[in-house]
């Protein structure tokens, strides 16, 4: 049988559910505290809320939306505002690595590292901040981050709704949903991995 798991019971069954899910994508976006919280794990499981017909996908697009914009909002503001090196003082040393990323994309792609970064979640909360301490114009920020949050939105909400819906039609199981939306988080997050080691290690001969 179909059974829902605790959080989404809480989050289904309170007063705001729409408005608890634009504080987390928000805290997940943020600038430092997004570094902890996995939103390759966070949106899917979201996004299963309107699979398993407990919320509509188009509420919970909005709810999501909002969160990520607000988020990406502040983190560009700081960076415009000359906080560009407050992560120096309040990341934790095990993400400097994922800043000095960061700062590599920036510099070696230009506008298009809000596109790439907002689905890589070791730099994305940190991009909005450097992207205003180099000065990037506000209409191209808020124009490029837009949609890529869009776009990202959609893909990451996507997998999960799609899956939930799949698994209950063909298993009806909860947690056959769990394990096929665990299996693609590892390939996907794994196949970044290896580009990313084989791109930064160039070729072997």
């Amino acid at each position: 049988m179909f059974t829902v798991d605790p959080f989404s019971a809480w989050l289904t069954g309170s007063h705001w559910p729409c408005i608890i899910i634009a504080v987390l994508v928000f805290l997940e976006s943020s600038p430092v505290i997004g570094l902890f919280i996995p939103g390759v794990l966070l949106l899917p499981a979201i996004g299963a809320l309107s699979g398993s017909n407990l919320l509509e996908f188009e509420k919970i697009y909005l709810c999501c939306l909002m969160g990520a914009l607000a988020a990406d909002s502040l983190g560009y503001a700081l960076g415009r505002l000359g906080y560009g090196e407050w992560h120096h003082r309040f990341t934790l040393r095990g993400h400097n690595r994922a800043r000095q990323q960061a700062r590599n994309f920036l510099h070696h792609y230009g506008g298009i590292t809000i596109f790439v970064g907002r689905i890589m979640w070791l730099i994305h909360p940190l991009v909005p901040t450097l992207v205003g301490a180099l000065g990037t114009p506000a209409w191209r920020f808020y124009l490029l981050d837009t949609l890529a949050v869009i776009i990202w939105l959609a893909l990451e909400l996507g997998i999960g709704h799609g899956l939930l819906v799949y698994t209950r039609q063909f298993t009806g199981s909860f947690d056959d949903w769990l394990i096929l939306a665990t299996g693609l988080i590892v390939l996907l997050i794994g196949g970044g991995y290896w580009w990313h080691r084989r791109h930064r290690d160039g070729p072997t001969s």
